[in-house]
Protein backbone atom coordinates (compact mmCIF):
# COMPACT_ATOMS: atom_id res chain seq x y z
CA UNK A 1 0.00 0.00 0.00
CA UNK A 2 1.49 3.34 -1.03
CA UNK A 3 0.97 6.80 0.39
CA UNK A 4 -1.53 8.89 -1.52
CA UNK A 5 0.32 12.15 -0.84
CA UNK A 6 3.98 12.94 -0.47
CA UNK A 7 5.29 14.81 2.54
CA UNK A 8 5.87 17.85 0.34
CA UNK A 9 2.25 17.87 -0.88
CA UNK A 10 0.94 17.56 2.69
CA UNK A 11 3.23 20.37 3.89
CA UNK A 12 2.11 22.64 1.02
CA UNK A 13 -1.52 21.90 1.80
CA UNK A 14 -1.10 22.66 5.49
CA UNK A 15 0.82 25.89 4.91
CA UNK A 16 -1.15 27.14 1.91
CA UNK A 17 -4.68 25.89 2.48
CA UNK A 18 -5.38 24.95 6.09
CA UNK A 19 -5.12 28.36 7.73
CA UNK A 20 -5.85 29.00 11.34
CA UNK A 21 -9.17 30.77 11.91
CA UNK A 22 -8.65 34.45 12.72
CA UNK A 23 -10.05 35.57 16.07
CA UNK A 24 -12.31 38.13 14.37
CA UNK A 25 -13.91 35.38 12.29
CA UNK A 26 -14.72 33.46 15.48
CA UNK A 27 -16.22 36.57 17.06
CA UNK A 28 -18.25 37.40 13.94
CA UNK A 29 -19.45 33.79 13.67
CA UNK A 30 -20.56 33.68 17.29
CA UNK A 31 -22.35 37.02 16.91
CA UNK A 32 -24.10 35.80 13.75
CA UNK A 33 -25.20 32.57 15.42
CA UNK A 34 -26.43 34.45 18.48
CA UNK A 35 -28.20 37.12 16.40
CA UNK A 36 -29.85 34.57 14.10
CA UNK A 37 -30.96 32.35 16.97
CA UNK A 38 -32.24 35.36 18.94
CA UNK A 39 -34.23 36.51 15.92
CA UNK A 40 -35.83 33.07 15.55
CA UNK A 41 -36.67 32.81 19.26
CA UNK A 42 -38.04 36.36 19.33
CA UNK A 43 -40.16 35.57 16.30
CA UNK A 44 -41.67 32.56 18.05
CA UNK A 45 -42.33 34.54 21.23
CA UNK A 46 -43.98 37.44 19.39
CA UNK A 47 -45.80 35.49 16.71
CA UNK A 48 -49.19 37.11 17.29
CA UNK A 49 -47.77 40.63 17.55
CA UNK A 50 -45.88 40.13 14.28
CA UNK A 51 -49.05 38.88 12.60
CA UNK A 52 -50.85 42.03 13.74
CA UNK A 53 -47.96 44.20 12.54
CA UNK A 54 -48.03 42.53 9.12
CA UNK A 55 -51.75 43.28 8.88
CA UNK A 56 -51.19 46.93 9.84
CA UNK A 57 -48.44 47.29 7.26
CA UNK A 58 -50.52 45.47 4.66
CA UNK A 59 -48.46 42.44 3.74
CA UNK A 60 -49.17 38.73 3.87
CA UNK A 61 -48.58 37.21 7.32
CA UNK A 62 -46.85 34.11 6.03
CA UNK A 63 -44.57 36.15 3.78
CA UNK A 64 -43.68 38.46 6.67
CA UNK A 65 -43.05 35.57 9.07
CA UNK A 66 -41.17 33.61 6.42
CA UNK A 67 -38.86 36.50 5.67
CA UNK A 68 -38.04 37.00 9.35
CA UNK A 69 -37.35 33.27 9.70
CA UNK A 70 -35.17 33.37 6.59
CA UNK A 71 -33.08 36.18 8.07
CA UNK A 72 -32.67 34.26 11.33
CA UNK A 73 -31.69 31.08 9.52
CA UNK A 74 -29.29 32.97 7.24
CA UNK A 75 -27.50 34.50 10.21
CA UNK A 76 -27.26 31.23 12.11
CA UNK A 77 -26.18 29.26 9.04
CA UNK A 78 -23.56 31.84 8.06
CA UNK A 79 -22.14 31.77 11.59
CA UNK A 80 -21.88 27.98 11.70
CA UNK A 81 -20.32 27.88 8.23
CA UNK A 82 -17.83 30.57 9.25
CA UNK A 83 -16.65 28.46 12.18
CA UNK A 84 -15.76 25.71 9.70
CA UNK A 85 -14.23 28.05 7.12
CA UNK A 86 -16.68 27.25 4.35
CA UNK A 87 -16.43 29.38 1.22
CA UNK A 88 -20.22 29.75 0.95
CA UNK A 89 -20.26 31.07 4.53
CA UNK A 90 -18.12 34.05 3.46
CA UNK A 91 -20.64 34.87 0.75
CA UNK A 92 -23.65 34.37 3.04
CA UNK A 93 -22.10 36.47 5.83
CA UNK A 94 -21.23 39.32 3.47
CA UNK A 95 -24.73 39.11 1.99
CA UNK A 96 -26.21 39.23 5.51
CA UNK A 97 -24.08 42.20 6.61
CA UNK A 98 -24.75 44.18 3.42
CA UNK A 99 -28.46 43.42 3.62
CA UNK A 100 -28.59 44.64 7.21
CA UNK A 101 -26.66 47.78 6.22
CA UNK A 102 -29.13 48.60 3.47
CA UNK A 103 -32.13 47.76 5.63
CA UNK A 104 -30.99 50.16 8.32
CA UNK A 105 -30.23 52.81 5.72
CA UNK A 106 -33.81 52.42 4.51
CA UNK A 107 -35.00 52.73 8.11
CA UNK A 108 -33.12 56.02 8.45
CA UNK A 109 -34.73 57.33 5.29
CA UNK A 110 -38.27 56.28 6.22
CA UNK A 111 -38.24 55.94 10.03
CA UNK A 112 -40.53 58.92 10.74
CA UNK A 113 -43.37 57.02 9.03
CA UNK A 114 -43.00 53.67 10.80
CA UNK A 115 -43.68 54.21 14.55
CA UNK A 116 -47.08 55.90 14.10
CA UNK A 117 -48.22 53.14 11.71
CA UNK A 118 -47.24 50.31 14.04
CA UNK A 119 -48.19 52.10 17.24
CA UNK A 120 -44.59 52.02 18.44
CA UNK A 121 -43.03 54.05 21.18
CA UNK A 122 -42.53 57.63 20.09
CA UNK A 123 -38.89 58.55 20.62
CA UNK A 124 -37.27 61.65 19.27
CA UNK A 125 -36.16 61.49 15.66
CA UNK A 126 -32.58 62.10 16.74
CA UNK A 127 -32.58 58.88 18.80
CA UNK A 128 -33.88 56.89 15.83
CA UNK A 129 -31.16 58.31 13.59
CA UNK A 130 -28.47 57.54 16.15
CA UNK A 131 -29.80 54.02 16.71
CA UNK A 132 -29.94 53.08 13.04
CA UNK A 133 -26.78 55.01 12.21
CA UNK A 134 -24.86 52.93 14.75
CA UNK A 135 -26.33 49.75 13.26
CA UNK A 136 -25.17 50.84 9.79
CA UNK A 137 -21.66 51.47 11.09
CA UNK A 138 -21.66 48.12 12.92
CA UNK A 139 -22.69 46.11 9.84
CA UNK A 140 -20.42 48.06 7.49
CA UNK A 141 -17.48 47.40 9.78
CA UNK A 142 -18.20 43.65 9.65
CA UNK A 143 -18.50 43.85 5.87
CA UNK A 144 -15.11 45.56 5.67
CA UNK A 145 -13.66 43.03 8.09
CA UNK A 146 -14.79 40.18 5.84
CA UNK A 147 -12.67 41.73 3.07
CA UNK A 148 -9.58 42.05 5.28
CA UNK A 149 -6.52 40.23 3.94
CA UNK A 150 -6.46 37.29 6.39
CA UNK A 151 -10.19 36.59 6.33
CA UNK A 152 -10.60 35.73 2.62
CA UNK A 153 -7.52 33.51 2.92
CA UNK A 154 -9.22 31.52 5.65
CA UNK A 155 -12.33 31.09 3.51
CA UNK A 156 -10.35 30.30 0.34
CA UNK A 157 -11.84 33.29 -1.50
CA UNK A 158 -8.56 34.96 -2.48
CA UNK A 159 -9.45 34.79 -6.17
CA UNK A 160 -12.61 36.87 -5.63
CA UNK A 161 -12.42 40.64 -6.00
CA UNK A 162 -13.79 41.33 -2.55
CA UNK A 163 -14.49 45.02 -3.02
CA UNK A 164 -16.38 44.45 -6.24
CA UNK A 165 -18.35 41.63 -4.57
CA UNK A 166 -19.24 43.86 -1.59
CA UNK A 167 -20.30 46.75 -3.80
CA UNK A 168 -22.39 44.41 -5.95
CA UNK A 169 -24.04 42.92 -2.84
CA UNK A 170 -24.72 46.40 -1.45
CA UNK A 171 -26.40 47.34 -4.72
CA UNK A 172 -28.38 44.10 -4.92
CA UNK A 173 -29.50 44.41 -1.30
CA UNK A 174 -30.31 48.08 -1.82
CA UNK A 175 -32.60 47.12 -4.69
CA UNK A 176 -34.19 44.34 -2.60
CA UNK A 177 -34.82 46.70 0.32
CA UNK A 178 -36.16 49.40 -2.00
CA UNK A 179 -38.54 46.94 -3.67
CA UNK A 180 -39.71 45.69 -0.28
CA UNK A 181 -40.23 49.20 0.99
CA UNK A 182 -42.04 50.18 -2.19
CA UNK A 183 -44.39 47.21 -1.84
CA UNK A 184 -45.27 48.39 1.67
CA UNK A 185 -46.25 51.86 0.49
Amino acid sequence: MSDLYTKKEVKEYVTDVAHERPLGVSIAAILLIFNGALLLVTQLLTLNALNEASTLVGICRSMFQGFIALLGLAGTTAGVGMLFGKKWAWWLAVFYFTYETMRYACAILFIPDVPPVLGGVQLSSALYYIKYGMRIIWNLSFTLFMCHSKVPGFFQTNEVNKWRACIALLLINGVLVAIGWRLLN
